[in-house]
């Protein structure tokens, strides 16, 4: 097969497999932790032989292998996806009545997802254009607000790994012993400053929080940080 001709193969699978589970190229690379233009490069042409590394990755966020990637064989392990999400129900017993089988999260609704990136002294810069959305969690059904953030740094660990979703409740109100994250009042070219940390309590004008990698507790000053959302769960990286 020519270069040209396996290029556009391998980015029809790409591109397949982004509309399947409903992510965006550029969503999909941060997951992969990955450059957020490294999928677009390779659907557009720009970049026909990703590197091992890079295809690895891929297959973890596409739900796919390398080979499958690559070769588009099925031998060489089809998607995923491809099974069945929701697992048939069980027969029922003579005289009982079947139960529903419990929902996790809705695919038909979804929420978005916002990316982080590093923002010095244990802070995030938290974008407000959507990087992706996924399907809402029963726990958050209702909730219009609710959103996602795309976890990076490691000051949570192993509470929170880079990789990770954190699923957070505006709505929900501070409460101890909880992760939350804390905005600062300024907004600026759609960014906001923020950190993700463990509520140990409160004060009328200071937060306690605490990370655990390293372990510390500080307080930030609750004039400054006036924003408090409660993260309720998260998407574990794979």
């Amino acid at each position: 097969m020519a270069e040209a001709e396996f290029s556009s193969a391998l980015a029809a699978r790409i591109r397949a497999r982004l509309e399947a589970l409903g992510k965006t190229a550029r969503g999909a690379s941060l997951e992969a932790g990955l450059g957020a233009s490294t999928i677009r490069n390779v659907l557009e042409g720009r970049s026909q032989s990703p590197r091992g590394v890079t295809l690895a990755a891929l297959a973890r966020v596409l739900e796919t292998s390398e080979g499958w990637i690559l070769h588009g064989d099925p031998a060489r392990a089809a998607p995923v996806s491809a099974l069945p999400v929701t697992p048939p129900a069980a027969p029922a017993s003579p005289g009982l009545r079947s139960k529903p089988l419990p929902r996790f999260f809705d695919e038909s609704d979804r929420m978005p997802v916002y990316a982080v990136a590093e923002g010095g002294n244990g802070t995030i810069i938290v974008s407000t254009d959507e990087i992706d959305r996924i399907p809402r969690p029963y726990t958050l059904e209702g909730i219009a607000e609710a959103y996602g953030i795309l976890i990076t740094g490691e000051s949570m660990v192993p509470a929170f790994r880079p990789g990770d979703t954190a699923w957070v409740n505006p709505r929900l109100p501070p409460i101890r012993d909880c992760e939350v994250i804390l905005y600062q009042v300024n907004d600026h070219d759609g960014e906001a400053v923020a950190t993700i940390k463990q509520l140990v309590g409160w004060t009328d004008r200071e937060w306690l929080v605490q990370q655990w990698n390293p372990p510390k507790k500080f307080k930030l000053d609750r004039g400054l940080w006036k924003t408090c959302h409660r993260v309720v769960g998260k998407f574990s990286r794979r």
